[in-house]
């Protein structure tokens, strides 16, 4: 135990501090060049980052703050995770071929952590932790160990041409999509997550997007506890397509745990998915505003669990139906 303990505190400390430019090219195992005058760090090739820690985490570079950029090449697969406490652009040459990539493996050891109530953000592709800002452009996360996407304490994330795709078969893999602090953007995204796409926890503004529904993914979610009230979703074009999700009736918009009330505006919205309920909130103490104009939906019934309350103006009209038209 006293060894166990020992580690925890070793690896937590690496995990803390940032690893230098001079760590992370010794701990890469591809290409890079490092620009010391505009502090841009480029990966040039495909590789792994390995600081031989314990298991999931030994691919976080805390990168340190005279890194001002990240770039990944085109045709180029980085393996690891990134965590920032100051402002950083990260961006791709080209959005599905400059790839941050996490692991083949279906099941992760973090996932019975998550499950047991364990925080697992620091297992994010990219996490940002504090009052930053961080700025994710053309590129795509590839099954990332754990969540795509974190802001923790008032970071701000903006996402431009950014793809979040699971392909293990999106099942207890926790691969969130975006939970960032008020003021957070996407824009131009793709999400195929197996889990929740967009974690409505804080104000949002969501443009030009498509998220499928893969097995277990929510693109929405309101929330797994009391969190959150007054979060605003502002969404315009938003398209949603695909035939699943999680469980047996599977919901485009869903509260699952707490007692909040949000709303959801959105401007241009397609739906199609003819095995989902269009909300889902479980507990009495959620209530949805929900405005929707220009949408063309066609799910399987408005309504799943039916526990809060939704007050629904779509298409002008407050029938809660399974089918709106334009």
């Amino acid at each position: 135990m006293k060894t166990l303990v020992i580690l925890l505190l070793v690896v937590g400390s690496a995990m803390a501090r940032a690893q230098s430019v001079a760590e992370l090219v010794r701990s890469y195992s591809g290409g890079s060049i490092w620009d010391l005058e505009t502090g841009q760090f480029t990966f040039t090739s495909s590789g792994v980052i390995d600081f031989k820690r314990d298991q999931e985490m030994s691919g976080i570079w805390t990168v340190p703050a005279r890194v001002k950029a990240i770039v990944i090449a085109a045709q180029v697969r980085v393996t690891g995770q990134f965590t920032f406490d100051h402002d950083c652009i990260i961006q791709g040459a080209d959005p599905e071929t400059s790839v941050i990539y996490g692991t083949d493996t279906p099941e992760l050891l973090h996932a019975k952590k998550l499950d047991a109530g364990d925080d697992c953000s620091p297992y994010s592709a990219i996490l940002g932790r504090g009052r930053i800002t961080l700025n994710v452009r053309n590129l795509t996360t590839l099954n990332p160990i754990c969540f795509m996407w974190t802001g923790k304490n008032g970071a701000k994330l903006h996402l431009d041409h950014v793809r979040g795709i699971d392909n293990r078969g999106g099942w207890h893999n926790h691969s969130d999509g975006i939970s960032a602090a008020a003021g957070s953007t996407l824009r131009n995204c793709y999400l195929e997550t197996g889990d929740d796409a967009i974690k409505l926890y804080d104000d949002i503004l969501v443009e030009d997007t498509t998220i499928k529904m893969i097995r277990n993914c929510v693109p929405i979610q309101l929330g797994w506890g009391s969190y959150g009230d007054k979060a605003k979703g502002v969404f315009r074009n938003l398209t949603i397509i695909g035939e699943k999700g999680r469980g047996q009736l599977p919901a485009v918009i869903e509260g699952e745990k707490g007692n909040y009330r949000k709303s959801i505006t959105i401007e241009g919205l397609i739906v199609t998915n003819p095995n989902a309920a269009l909300v889902s909130l479980h507990e009495e103490g959620m209530a949805l505003d929900l405005s929707v104009k220009q949408a063309d939906i066609s799910v399987k019934q408005f309504w799943g669990k039916t526990n809060g309350t939704c007050r629904s103006v779509i298409n002008g009209s407050t029938e809660q139906t399974a089918r709106y038209s334009r």
